[in-house]
C-alpha cells in the first residue's frame, strides 16, 4: 500500500542538483604559471630590439623582434594553415603514442615476465635518436603523414610508458587486498582500482610528452618540405636565408605548444576534483 502522495515519490526519485566544485572555475593558479614566462619573454624580446637597433645588428644574424612580429601578422594564414598541419601530426602522434604505451604498461603491470621481455626493448628505441628512423618511416609508408605521425608517437611513448606503469603499481596495498577479498575480477580492480591510481601519473607525462610530439612533428617534416607543416616552412625559409619567416614560423610553433601545454593543465585540474575522492571499500 502506498503511504505516501506521489508527488513525494517524484521528489524522492528525483536526483539531487548537481554543484560544480569551486575548483573547476578558479584559474588563478593558471594565471600565475602562465604571467611570469609571458612578462619575461616580453622583457627579453624588448632587450634583443634595443640591442639589435643600438648594435645595427644585421638581419642576417637576428631580426628584430619588431620585424618578425610585423612579418607574423601580415602572413599569418599562411603560419596558421601550415601550423595546424603540424597541430594535426603532432595530436596524431601524442594519441597513437599514448594509447600503445598505456595499453603496454596495463600489460606489464600485471606480469612481470611481459616486463622483462618489452622493457629493454622499449629502452633500446629510447636511446636510439629518433632522427635516424625518419628515412625508414619514409620508404615505409611512403610521402604522407603516416611516417610523421610514427616519428611523433615514438618519441612521445616512452615517458608515457614509463608514468604509466608506476600508476597503475601506486594502489594502496590494503584495499587491492580488500578487492580480492570480494572475489573482484582483474578487470574490476584495473577499472576501480589501478586506473584511478594512475591518472595523476598520465597527466604528468602528458605534460612531458604534448611538447615531445610537437618536436617530433617539425622533425620529421625537415625531411617531407613536400608535404607542409612549421618545419617544412622553417626548413625552406632557411634556405632562402629569410631569417625573419623562420623567427615567425619558430613563433607559431611557441604558440602552439604553450596552447597543447595550458590544455593538459586545465585538463588536469578539471579532473582534480574526482582526484581527491579515494576509493573506499563501502
Amino acid at each position: 500500500m502506498i503511504s505516501k502522495p506521489i508527488s513525494d515519490l517524484d521528489q524522492l526519485n528525483a536526483a539531487p542538483a548537481r554543484r560544480i566544485p569551486l575548483a573547476l572555475v578558479d584559474l588563478r593558479p593558471l594565471l600565475g604559471w602562465i604571467l611570469p614566462p609571458l612578462i619575461a619573454l616580453l622583457l627579453v624580446a624588448v632587450a634583443v630590439e634595443i640591442w639589435a637597433r643600438v648594435a645595427d645588428v644585421s638581419i642576417w644574424v637576428m631580426p628584430r623582434p619588431t620585424t618578425v612580429l610585423e612579418n607574423f601578422f601580415t602572413d599569418f594564414s599562411r603560419y596558421f594553415s601550415e601550423g595546424l598541419k603540424t597541430l594535426g601530426v603532432s595530436l596524431g602522434g601524442l594519441a597513437l603514442g599514448t594509447a600503445a604505451a598505456t595499453l603496454l604498461a596495463a600489460g606489464v603491470a600485471h606480469s612481470q615476465i611481459l616486463e622483462r621481455a618489452v622493457l629493454p626493448i622499449a629502452i633500446m628505441v629510447k636511446v636510439t635518436p629518433v632522427i635516424a628512423f625518419i628515412p625508414l618511416f619514409i620508404i615505409w609508408f611512403g610521402y604522407n603523414p603516416a611516417p610523421k605521425i610514427a616519428i611523433a608517437a615514438l618519441i612521445t611513448y616512452f615517458p608515457v610508458l614509463i608514468n604509466a606503469i608506476a600508476g597503475f603499481r601506486d594502489v594502496d596495498p590494503r584495499m587491492h587486498d580488500f578487492f580480492r577479498s570480494v572475489d573482484a575480477s582483474t578487470w574490476e580492480i584495473f577499472r576501480h582500482l589501478r586506473l584511478p591510481a594512475a591518472v595523476p601519473y598520465l597527466f604528468a607525462s602528458l605534460k612531458i610528452s604534448v611538447t615531445l610530439s610537437l618536436i617530433g612533428a617539425v622533425v620529421a617534416e625537415f625531411f617531407s618540405a613536400g608535404q607542409g607543416g612549421l618545419g617544412a616552412v622553417i626548413s625552406i625559409e632557411y634556405d632562402n636565408l629569410r631569417v625573419e619567416r623562420v623567427f615567425a614560423a619558430v613563433l607559431m610553433l611557441t604558440l602552439i605548444g604553450v596552447t597543447l601545454s595550458t590544455a593538459v593543465v586545465v585538463a588536469e585540474r578539471l579532473f582534480s576534483w574526482r582526484l581527491d575522492q579515494p576509493v573506499s571499500a563501502s
